[in-house]
Formats: structure tokens, sequence, C-alpha cells
């Protein structure tokens, strides 16, 4: 902008100088006429000076400095501004890169919480699935504790029945006589094998099958052979005249603490409830009647109660007869 003031300037002093001399050599005028052009040109010059706009941002701008004399108007304001744009340029791509990194880091964040969602649902169903089976198991559990709580009733009133009027010293008259009563201590599996193998001829004739089962080779007794021995007898013959049919009588011997637990259970017609809670009564005769005297179980049942034991049974009409003997055990 300044080399075009001074373009300008001069050109205008140049033109009022040759006017001036054209004015005084065509007129003759004098010096003064000269002079006044001149000062006409001079204020004609200012008036156009101060008439011309001033640029500021242009200015500013040296552009004789820094050599660019030759360049147009509009090249120089482009070059004013080169170097700010590559600035803004890199700092646009520096924030779309930062852009794109915050992408990355939330959709990884994205993915790590679908992760954690999906394992806590995972869980979650474990937990649903273990109360479930805690619930059953619980169910389970109160089942057991009912059986228990039932067979330790009938436990109960069994001995209080036994520890009746017609306990040990009532059945002491019918107890069998043995020329050796003393107790020994025997294996009470080969005595129930005995008994049965006694018994077999009479069994095979009726269709009935005997089957011993002793769930340890040395379970012991203490106890006069001869007793134990009709104790077999008697229950196992009961069982063959009240079963009325083909069927199988299973004696089964365990342990249970310091106990020895006996169960004879056929599979044969069966009895009454009512009646069974009397069948080891002496002389009792139930609805099943047949010939004989009613010793034979209540016989039984002093020998058991002779040696410190007790017995009960349970049946229903169409369920078969189980009798339970529990003895104490010698070993």
């Amino acid at each position: 902008m300044k080399l075009r003031r001074v373009q300008i300037i001069c050109l205008a002093l140049s033109c009022m100088i040759y006017i001036g001399f054209l004015l005084s050599f065509l007129n003759s005028l004098s010096l003064l006429t000269l002079g006044c052009g001149v000062l006409m040109g001079i204020g004609f010059l200012l008036t156009i000076m101060l008439g011309l706009p001033k640029d500021d941002a242009e200015e500013d701008f040296d552009f004789d400095e820094y050599g660019y004399d030759s360049l147009a108007d509009d090249d120089r304001e482009s070059v004013g501004q080169s170097d700010d744009q590559p600035r803004d340029r890199v700092h646009v791509n520096s924030l779309i890169d930062q852009l794109a990194e915050r992408r990355e880091d939330l959709e990884a964040a994205q993915s790590d919480i679908k992760s954690k969602d999906e394992e806590i649902e995972r869980l979650n169903k474990k937990i649903d699935d273990s109360k479930v089976e805690l619930t059953e198991v619980q169910q389970q559990k109160q089942f057991l504790e009912e059986k228990v709580a039932a067979l330790e009733n009938s436990l109960k009133e069994a001995r209080e029945s036994n520890a009746g009027s017609e306990g040990k010293n009532g059945y002491e008259t019918i107890l069998p006589e043995a020329k050796d009563d003393t107790p020994i201590v025997i294996n009470i599996g080969e005595a129930a094998k005995k008994a049965a193998d006694d018994l077999k001829d009479a069994a095979e004739k009726a269709g009935i099958t005997i089957r011993t089962v002793s769930t340890d080779a040395t379970l012991m007794v203490k106890a006069s052979p001869v007793m134990i021995d009709v104790l077999f007898k008697n229950i196992i013959d009961n069982a063959i005249k009240y079963m009325s049919s083909e069927g199988t009588l299973q004696i089964t011997i365990s342990r249970i603490e310091e106990e020895l637990f006996i169960v004879m259970k056929d599979n044969g017609k069966g009895l009454a409830a009512d009646e069974t809670e009397h069948i080891f009564e002496l002389n009792f005769q139930g609805s099943n009647r047949i010939s004989g005297n009613g010793l034979g179980l209540a016989q039984a049942r002093a020998i058991v109660e002779y040696y410190g034991g007790m017995i009960y049974a349970r049946s229903n009409v169409g369920s078969g007869m189980g009798i339970y003997i529990h003895l104490p055990s010698a070993m």
C-alpha cells in the first residue's frame, strides 16, 4: 500500500510541474503564476491522498520489507494468510485423531460392560439353580426326618408294649427248655441259615423260598444256641403256615450301632394293622387263623425279651408280614 501512495505522489507532482511549466510557456505567465499552479497541484494532491481509504490489515504487513514488491494485491493477501492455514489443518487433524481414540476407548468400555453383564447373568442363573437344588435337598431332609421320627415313635410304642404286664417275667414260663442254656457268643447269621435249612423241606412243599442275607459275616450275639434256633424256627414256621401261597421269605441281618437288626419279611397276604398289634400275645388267633395253639410268636417274643431285645411286627392286608427284631450285639 505504501508503494502505491508513493507512486501516486510522484505522478501528481510530475503532472503539476508539467502543467505549471506548460501554462507558463503558453501564456508567458510570471513565476508567481507558476508558483500558484504548483501550490494548486499540491493541494489537489493532498485532497486525493486524504480521500484514499486506509486498510489497517494491509498497513500492518509491509510487503516491501520481505521483497514482495512485484506481487499483486490478491497475491499478497493470499501470502499473508498462508502461514495460518497449515497450522489450522494440523490442529483439525489432531482433534480428529483424538476423537477417534476416544471412540475406540468408548467401544472397548462398552464391550467390557457387556461382558460383565453376561457374566452377572450367568452367576444369577447359577444362584437360581442352586436355590432350586437347595430347596429339593431341604424337602428330602424334611421327608427323611419325618420318616425317622415315625420309626422312633414305632420303636417307642413297641418298647412300652414290651414293658407292660406281659413283659419278660410274664413270658418266662413259655421259654423253651434246654439242657444247657448257658449263653455263649454265636454267629447270628449262621444260626438263621441253620434254622432255614432245617425247615427247607416244609417251605418247598408250600412253594416258599427262604433267603438269608447278612451284611457282615461276624455279626455276633451272646445267647443260648437252642433259644436262638427256636426263635428263628418259630417265625419261619409261622410264615409258612400263613402265607397260604407261593412266595418268598427274606431274612436280612445287619448292625445298627450296638444292636443287631433282624428283618423277616414275606410277600404273603398279610394281616390287618389292628390285628398285627396282637400277634405276639399268647393264644392270639387272627381272622386268618388256622390250626395251632398260638404259642410260636409269643415264645419268640419271650426269647427276644429274655436277652434284652425287642420284637414288633408291621403288616397290612395284601402287603405281606414283616417282623423286626433288635438284639444286643456281642461285638
